[in-house]
């Protein structure tokens, strides 16, 4: 009974003290673990910093925002579009179908109703429906686009904090649970009598089996959440 009191607080002392180096390290590693640095190791987005001009061709809403600023100038929603597509290859598999017809004298709305949709996101969905509706005239036709792209940049701002977030998560889970592991093994290694007691009987060989399916269990479970907040 004695042995396994001993295993029971050995397993207790060796997440106690995972758990205790996991909250230094993160207190004191605070600033170097930024959000750039988490996303950059699980989720695999660079840490380099995109020019001023690599940032301007980067997203939907930089396109509507550069077809406001032409209709400022003067231009026609229509012209504006197609001024403004050939500065954004990037977008080019978006823009290119609509530009054509538009240079062949359709308007804006009637190019994007003979443009078939292939593979469009949900913001490419949302510029779309704006510049149709925006195309049909009126008073605002700028501010409209611009609202627009304020409401993807909030979008773009709310997914980077979710995958910063959810990337944090992993991470403290990674720690959490491999810290116990590597300090049981070292356990093992080092004392023969919980080496006998979790090897060679099955109380012990139970437990080993009962805490590898929790945290087996915790970190499948914990990556289903982050998924899902993705």
């Amino acid at each position: 009974m004695s042995k396994f009191i001993d295993a029971v607080l050995l397993v207790l002392g060796a997440s106690s003290c995972g758990a205790a180096v996991w909250f230094i390290a993160n207190s004191t590693l605070s600033r170097r673990w930024t959000h750039h640095w988490v996303l950059s190791r699980l989720v695999g987005t660079s840490q380099h910093v995109p020019t001023p001009k690599q940032q301007e061709q980067s997203s939907v809403a930089d396109f509507l925002d550069a077809i406001a600023r032409e209709v400022h100038s003067g231009y026609s929603l229509t012209l504006a579009f197609v001024n403004t597509a050939e500065r954004f290859p990037n977008l080019a598999w978006w823009t290119e179908p609509i530009a054509v017809h538009c240079i062949r004298g359709h308007s804006l709305a009637n190019a994007i109703a003979d443009t078939t949709p292939t593979n469009w996101t949900a913001d490419i969905a949302l510029a779309t429906r704006t510049l149709s509706v925006a195309s049909n005239g009126g008073y605002g036709i700028a501010s409209t686009v611009e609202k627009s792209a304020s409401i993807l940049r909030e979008r773009e701002h709310i997914a980077l904090e979710r995958r910063a977030q959810t990337a944090q998560i992993r991470l403290s889970t990674s720690v959490l649970s491999w810290i116990p592991l590597v300090i049981c093994v070292w356990v093992i290694t080092r004392q023969s009598d919980t080496r006998t007691f979790l090897l060679s009987t099955p109380l012990g060989l139970m437990c080993i089996a009962v805490g590898l399916l929790f945290n087996i269990t915790g970190r499948k479970w914990i990556a289903r959440i982050a998924r899902n907040s993705t």
